[in-house]
């Protein structure tokens, strides 16, 4: 019986589903795995198209089964080929893809193909793969239907769609752009007489017919060029995915092919079985357990330590510290004491406490003329981090040699170990930092001490088994995870003008606490007594540091020399991505470049502290002629950070609630460029795509973490505007199972679950921290899909190191939250020695390329982005 024949049978009730979904290392599988799970009730394995355990020549006792992989798909209902980068004619791209196709007989069972795997099936029945015309990536398009098998009842399908490729079947309406007769649409061709036409794309007259989707004739399989879980397609997405099942369903029960599984747990992963064998501390936030993946480097798992320094043991000498070197002052307790904040600015406290000329951490939120905060649901809170000298710990990691210190308050090494998975580490170091009593009152701050620091690009290449490019003059000497042990801070809540002073260090420190408070009293009397900018009798120290001589000589223009990316080169790879988008084997590619400004160092900088102050100075000047909702200044060991980043990477709450609000669609402020055209312009489909694809990408991110149903957009593509920039932002909550409403941006920062007394599990009160570390590098300076993107870009650039730029600074709360930025619009210097005759300040600026971007465009908004940063060094 035909499969047309069965699709008109009842389906009948049965089980959840057992479903494989077939990786291609694409970056949106998890929301089709949330949207096949939601949809149909069922239950979704991963396996990755390239698993060891099912390639030639592969020993099956010694990866964990004895099966082939034919056997292993009995323990399935279906599968699902998803979609990747790279082609259907290039077995590497599709990997088992290829083996379904030949399934026979009692080894058949239902397959569902997306864009790769549609095309993967299509190739297999004697279609040819094309390249587009104008490729669609990110692109909602209305999908034409006759309303049969997997679009019975399907209204009207917008559907996104994310390809450069297309199916040729050498169809009339392909080869002449008509039919004899309108039912010709939907009629099979003599090149491919298996491949029955579903449905097509119409949308672009340049591409002409584009087909959308089909099955085959006999054998149960399906599929689709569009993305059907993308959050720009409509609910008929949803309706075709359980259209198909019950396609599926039929046709299982009429050939009564369902077995039973082949054993009661699915076999060892190789990362698992390697893990045994090697008694590793790995960490339970990595990706998920499966080792096929290209690029790893096998050695790293059995690599001997240098010291026997566990988590365990790390976390304790950080939280008790050796009774010799390392202090030992245990977070037992949250001392806080609160006052007003009056009229006082982040940087009059931090002159209060002398930070200027000393290592500190700031995270400062851009206010308006009134204090208040600039953004709704963002930059609500602003932190100071006290770095104690000669006590605060540090902890740093290296990527190239996978090592991970352990240093004192002076900055020297006290221990160092290789590791496997540094995160594991880390949340060991967070989860013996728990304070045993909170803070008590009616509300309290977001973050009373633990780690602050950043991560650079390259430690989140880590994440999705990119090698980093190699190290370049001075930078081996930078960490790429750095963090320091904050006991101490200061944080302002500028929604309700408070001011938190608070310690982690016990035994008690409530009498720095109390005078630390009593100094901040005195200076917000201070400033509320004196009019400004009236003159004072004495120095006012909380006047604006713009103008000061040591400043303007060291920006001397006569002497500073400012390096911009050269136009015709950027504008020469901006096309080179494109060329690659059009191979399919990118959808977005987020290209960036290292500018440079060379001063001479002042001679006044004859000491750390001077040194600190020019920074500082710098730091003041930015802020104010850039204020965004996550600027921050970072001292520490011999880096210099200066930021005015309008983005956050990612922020959750002490019970586990996320947030991301990535930010792909910028318009310059430029002379005659007003706030409408600035609208028109993010409007274009151009933008919107850009920002789609993104918000599809954290999707996948926080999904893979949050599981099906607990993840959320509320924001799509909203324009906010910035001191120097209009740009496109989305927001995308997650929430921990069995929370029944997600944050809004306007609640997002206030801790109302402990002020409610209500506290997460350990499970739930985790889920943040792991969302952060799978979700590395961010996703909006990568590109989707982000692991085969970021191979792409460390080639195009150069194979030069971003460093801190393009990753992530912000805080691990000892309560369990955190909040990150993404490092943009950041300048940093790096100090080298003594003997050094410059300060040189990168500044690292880009933009997402696609299919539709005109590379003079890319390189004025990449240069638009390095001016707001530039700005400060400008006199």
């Amino acid at each position: 019986m035909a499969i047309k024949d069965l699709e008109s049978i009842p389906a009948p009730s049965v089980i959840p589903p057992r479903i494989l979904y077939l990786d291609a290392y694409d970056s949106f599988s998890n929301n089709i795995i949330a949207q096949v799970e939601i949809c149909l009730n069922a239950k979704v394995s991963k396996l990755y198209i390239d698993d060891p355990r099912f390639q030639p020549g592969a020993k099956p006792a010694l990866l964990g089964t004895s099966h082939s992989f034919h056997e292993y798909l009995k323990q399935f209902d279906a599968v699902i080929a998803g979609p990747g980068p790279g082609t259907a004619i290039d077995d590497k791209d599709v990997g088992l893809m290829k083996e379904l196709w030949k399934l026979q007989d009692a080894d058949l069972l239902p397959v569902f193909g997306i864009c790769l795997g549609f095309q993967s099936m299509a190739v297999a029945f004697g279609a040819d793969i094309e390249t587009l015309k104008e490729p669609k990536h990110g692109l909602v398009s209305e999908i034409l239907h006759k309303g049969r098998s997997i679009f019975i009842g399907v209204n009207q399908l917008l559907a996104t769609q994310y390809h450069s490729l297309q199916v040729n079947i050498e169809h009339p309406i392909q080869i002449k752009r008509a039919v004899r007769y309108p039912g010709e649409l939907w009629c099979s061709t003599g090149k491919c007489p298996d491949i029955e036409p579903l449905a097509w794309d119409f949308d672009n007259r340049t591409n002409g017919a584009v087909l959308m989707a089909f099955k085959h004739a006999q054998k149960p399989f399906w599929g689709v060029q569009f993305h059907p879980e993308s959050i720009c397609t409509n609910d008929e997405g949803k309706h075709m995915i359980q259209n198909w099942w019950k396609c599926a369903q039929t046709w299982i029960t009429k050939h009564a092919i369902k077995s039973t599984p082949i054993s009661a747990t699915v076999p060892l992963s190789v990362l698992e079985y390697q893990c045994a064998l090697s008694c590793k501390h790995i960490s339970e936030v990595t990706q998920p357990l499966v080792a096929s993946v290209r690029g790893t480097q096998s050695d790293t798992i059995f690599r001997k330590t240098v010291s026997t320094l566990d988590p365990e043991r790390l976390a304790k000498l950080i939280r008790n510290g050796d009774s010799h070197s390392l202090p030992n002052l245990p977070p037992d307790v949250v001392h806080c004491a609160t006052t007003g904040s009056g009229r006082l600015a982040v940087a009059d406290v931090c002159n209060v406490f002398n930070i200027p000329r000393s290592e500190a951490i700031i995270l400062e939120s851009g206010l308006q003329a009134d204090l208040l905060p600039l953004k709704v649901g963002t930059g609500r809170y602003s932190i100071i981090g006290l770095v104690i000298p000669r006590e605060t710990l540090r902890l740093h990691y290296y990527t190239d040699t996978k090592l991970l210190q352990l240093r004192d308050g002076n900055n020297s090494v006290y221990t160092e170990t290789l590791v496997d998975n540094v995160w594991s580490y880390i949340k060991t170091v967070m989860k013996h930092l728990k304070p045993k009593r909170e803070p008590s009152g009616p509300t309290f701050a977001p973050f009373w001490g633990g780690l602050m620091g950043y991560v650079s690009y390259e430690a989140g290449l880590e994440q999705i088994n990119v090698l980093p490019a190699a190290y370049r003059e001075n930078e081996s000497a930078v960490p790429d995870i750095c963090f320091a042990y904050i006991t101490r801070t200061i944080v302002f809540d500028h929604q309700v003008k408070k001011i938190y002073v608070q310690s982690i260090r016990c035994p008690d420190d409530k009498p720095w606490v109390s005078g630390a408070v009593e100094r901040i009293y005195e200076a917000v009397g201070y400033k509320s007594a004196v009019p400004t900018p009236s003159p004072m009798p004495r120095p006012n120290p909380f006047d604006s540091m713009l103008k000061d001589p040591v400043i303007d000589t060291y920006l001397d223009p006569n002497k500073t020399l400012i390096a911009v990316a050269d136009r015709a080169g950027y504008s020469c790879k901006v096309s080179k991505c494109q060329n690659i988008i059009s191979k399919g084997h990118s959808y977005e590619l987020c290209l960036t470049t290292t500018n440079e400004i060379r001063a001479p160092k002042s001679s006044s900088a004859d000491s750390p502290s001077s040194t600190n102050e020019l920074s500082w100075k710098l730091y003041s000047r930015l802020v104010k002629q850039n204020p965004a909702p996550f600027s921050a200044y970072i001292r520490l060991h011999n880096l210099h950070i200066l930021s005015s980043s309008p983005e956050r990477y990612i922020s959750w709450d002490r019970n586990g609630s996320a947030q991301c609000r990535p930010i792909k669609g910028t318009v310059r402020k430029l002379p005659g460029v007003t706030q409408s055209d600035a609208l028109a312009i993010l409007s274009s489909p151009k933008e919107r795509a850009e920002n789609l694809m993104i918000v599809d990408l954290v999707r996948h991110q926080l999904h893979g973490v949050y599981g099906a149903g607990n993840v959320r957009v509320t924001q799509l593509m909203n324009i906010e505007e910035y001191e120097t920039l209009w740009q496109l932002v989305s927001v995308i909550d997650a929430v921990p199972p069995g929370v029944q409403k997600a944050r809004t941006p306007d609640e997002w920062e206030e801790p109302a679950d402990y002020v409610s007394g209500r506290k997460a599990s350990p499970e739930t009160s985790s889920l943040g921290f792991e969302a952060f570390v799978q979700s590395l590098p961010p996703g909006s300076m990568t590109g989707a899909p982000k692991k085969r993107s970021c191979e792409i870009l460390k080639d195009l650039e150069g194979e030069k190191r971003r460093g801190v730029y393009s990753g992530v600074l912000g805080y691990l709360d000892v309560g369990g939250g955190g909040d990150f930025s993404v490092v943009i619009r950041t300048a940093v210097k790096i100090d080298s020695g003594d003997n050094e005759k410059e300060d040189v300040w990168r500044i690292g600026a880009g933009g997402a390329v696609t299919a539709q971007s005109i590379p003079e465009a890319e390189y004025e908004e990449m240069c638009g982005k390095f001016s707001s940063t530039a700005r400060a060094f400008n006199r």
